[in-house]
């Protein structure tokens, strides 16, 4: 008799949490799955809207012309500085995008993004002033417009909807050793079908939900985790006392050319530069490049390596090592946003996205009409006893 109390309160704990956690969420969450399904295929997009330019083809044994994109962009935005390069041979082959500056600010914020042409060293497509389509919704659905704190606020949401799935498979539980999986009773009145889907899809998407509001979680967190290691590890060799005394003039630095051979030849077996972050910003030192390099295969695709190159000679003079947080939270990107495995997953993960964006309608929609039918019994009683 106390087994069955204690099984019908914990029942009733997970009931309660199942309904107020996915109620509390319904409306941000829904709107996370609305632009999360949109920029499943931010790519797509942005080629679409001339965002990105069209990919390059390199002709066979010449080389990229990293220096002289260099020179193209610094006499087209006179008064800046580079302040990074990027290269992504799988997504944007044959081009480099460079982020330009003002002088003597660290931060990107006031960056202008440009994208050149490999081939030729050219400027291609206009550049990125300001905020696109899929930047807008990606500021949405990752920080609210609210920075670093809408980050944590959607780790919140996350948590909630991860409590909320969990709870409802406990609901569900005992539901499923009465009604075979899958059956949908028709002619039973709207409520109980629309339970039946509820529960038919929300078991049929809860391992997706799990992975996507697990990485969401952590993802949550990604501005805290990025100042941390500012704070650690990035700060441990800008206050060493050889680094600190480098010195470095753009005019006589080591060509990007010579950065990227060094930083490539001292790279692992499969790993090859991707970002370049000169010196002086609020991911490197004064005098040094912080190098990224990332993998060609599988996980190692989402994780970084990092160099630090001497900006003056081009040389690499040591490396970072990347904490277990930070790539727990790198590896949750690709996983979250459902962009490792090309059209086929997309698809896949824009069809879980959907199907969760209806059960979480259904379920606000079956409590809005639980509760309409009580107050409509309630009113009924007291007009009886009022006669």
């Amino acid at each position: 008799m106390r087994g069955a109390s204690a099984s019908g309160r914990w029942f009733r704990i997970n009931l309660w949490l199942h309904r107020w956690t996915s109620l509390i969420v319904t409306v941000p969450f829904l709107i996370l799955c609305l632009t999360g399904a949109i920029l499943i295929f931010h790519e797509e997009i942005d080629h679409l809207l001339g965002t990105v330019p069209e990919s390059r083809v390199m002709p066979a044994g010449q080389s990229p012309r990293y220096d002289e994109s260099i020179t193209e962009v610094l006499a087209a935005n006179p008064g800046q500085r580079i302040m990074s390069i990027g290269v992504d041979p799988e997504h944007h082959p044959g081009l480099m995008l460079i982020a330009a500056g003002p002088e003597g600010d660290p931060s990107f914020d006031a960056a202008t993004i440009l994208f050149t042409d490999l081939a030729s060293g050219q400027l291609a497509g206009d550049p990125i002033d300001g905020m696109t389509l899929t930047g807008f919704l990606l500021e949405l659905h990752a920080q609210w417009f609210l920075g670093p704190v809408g980050e944590l606020i959607g780790a919140f949401i996350a948590l909630l909807v991860l409590i909320s799935v969990v709870s409802g498979l406990v609901v569900y539980a005992p539901y499923a050793k009465r009604v075979l999986f899958g059956v949908l009773r028709k002619g039973r009145g709207s409520r109980l079908l629309q339970l039946d889907l509820h529960n038919f899809i929300g078991v049929v998407v809860t391992g997706w939900l799990l992975v996507v509001t697990l990485t969401g979680f952590l993802l949550g967190f990604a501005t805290l985790a990025t100042g941390i290691w500012q704070m650690t590890a990035l700060a441990e060799y800008r206050d060493d006392e050889v680094f600190s005394k480098a010195s470095y003039s753009p005019e006589t630095a080591a060509p990007l050319s010579k950065v990227m051979s060094a930083a490539n030849a001292a790279a692992p077996p499969g790993w090859q530069v991707t970002n370049v972050i000169y010196p002086g910003t609020d991911f490197s030192a004064p005098a040094h490049h912080t190098v990224l390099l990332t993998g060609g295969e599988g996980i190692e695709q989402s994780l970084f390596k990092v160099l630090i190159v001497e900006a003056q000679s081009g040389e690499v003079a040591t490396t970072l090592q990347m904490p277990l947080y930070f790539k727990a939270i790198l590896l949750s990107e690709p996983l979250h946003f459902g962009d490792y495995g090309g059209l086929p997953l997309k698809i896949l993960w824009t069809l879980c996205t959907f199907l969760t964006f209806f059960i979480t309608a259904n379920g606000a929609w079956l409590w809005w009409d639980r509760r309409r039918r009580r107050v409509g019994r309630t009113r009924s009683v007291e007009g009886e006893y009022a006669v």
